[in-house]
């Protein structure tokens, strides 16, 4: 799949934390970029953190207008990401639908269908019955605690396998020179003059030019 390589004692850019994003930056920087001389650190395993526990959605029903154009320009790159990295994600295209259940809800949701139709993407809202049409299981009670007003759908939702994105991203960047480490816990930010010169790690100094961080609350 990919190497598993001695960390060199410096990079021109140190990426710290292996998820989809922390891979998905050293493949970008070497295909778009042709930096190569790059090392993704892990403390644990590959997709062990954030990135194997999340609900493998992939959307861009957001609010914010610059949330828009950029969550539909990932989507339109995961639709096409199985060929780029010849590794297949398990991408889905299957839609998404979340239910309204207040004012408030419905209220946003219209305010968030209006922002995302300016920027071309598709979100509509869905009465009671068109629900019941998509989603046949669905109990449309009145009498459930908090009951379903109605939906909004977005068609081009779709989910991924996330510990794919992993694999596929470790294995291109690999194949274009990136050092993918696992087992090497950054423990603290070298800086001098007020710049970062390099990383901490168990296992030992690593210099680096630039250092990224792809990390969340908890890693693996």
């Amino acid at each position: 799949m990919w190497r598993s390589p001695d960390p060199k004692r410096e990079y021109d850019v140190v990426i710290i934390g292996g998820g989809g994003h922390g891979l998905g930056a050293a493949y970008f920087l070497a295909k778009e970029h042709g930096i190569t001389n790059v090392a993704v650190l892990e403390k644990g395993w590959l997709g062990g953190g954030n990135t194997g526990r999340n609900t493998m959605t992939v959307r861009s029903n957001f609010l914010r207008e610059d949330s828009v154009p950029f969550h539909e320009m990932s989507l339109d790159l995961y639709h096409q990401l199985s060929r780029d990295l010849n590794y297949n994600l398990m991408v889905s295209q299957r839609g998404m639908i979340t239910f309204i259940q207040s004012s408030a809800a419905n209220r946003i949701a219209l305010q968030m269908a209006n922002t995302m139709h300016i920027y071309g993407a598709e979100y509509r809202m869905l009465t009671l019955d068109e629900v019941k049409q998509k989603i046949p299981i669905f109990d449309p009670s009145p009498n459930m605690r908090l009951p379903v007003r109605g939906g909004v759908y977005q068609p081009r939702a779709s989910m991924v396998r996330h510990d794919a994105v992993a694999w596929g991203f470790a294995r291109a960047a690999d194949a274009r020179g990136v050092d993918i480490i696992q087992n090497c816990e950054v423990t603290g930010i070298q800086q001098e003059k007020g710049a970062v010169t390099g990383v901490e790690t168990t296992r030992g100094l690593i210099k680096a030019k630039k250092v990224g961080m792809a990390v969340a609350g908890h890693g693996s």
